[in-house]
């Protein structure tokens, strides 16, 4: 599954739903983490998603490639997303 803000593929961090012992275990869907909310991990892969989304560090108000985050870390998301029971992507944290 791809970030839809930065198209890095995101990083499963397990099941949500009723999993507390005293509940029935039923999986709601997937909590997912874009890598880049807190940065990209090289130039290449920056200068790539910058290319793609015709901005520039300048124009970001950015001086320095290691500046740079997906876009999903500046929304309320914090480059955080789950999926549903029918496998529908949302931006957040489920509640």
């Amino acid at each position: 599954m791809e970030c839809p803000f930065c198209n890095a593929e995101l990083e499963d961090n397990g099941p949500w739903g009723y999993l507390a012992s005293h509940q029935s275990g039923e999986v709601l869907g997937y909590i997912f983490k874009c890598p880049n909310a807190e940065g990209f991990d090289d130039e290449e892969s920056a200068m790539e998603y910058l290319l793609e989304s015709d901005e520039t560090l300048e124009s970001l108000g950015l001086s320095r490639w290691e500046e740079l985050t997906c876009p999903s870390s500046m929304h309320n998301v914090s480059g955080s997303f789950y999926t549903d029971k029918q496998g529908e992507l949302h931006e957040g944290y489920p509640c």
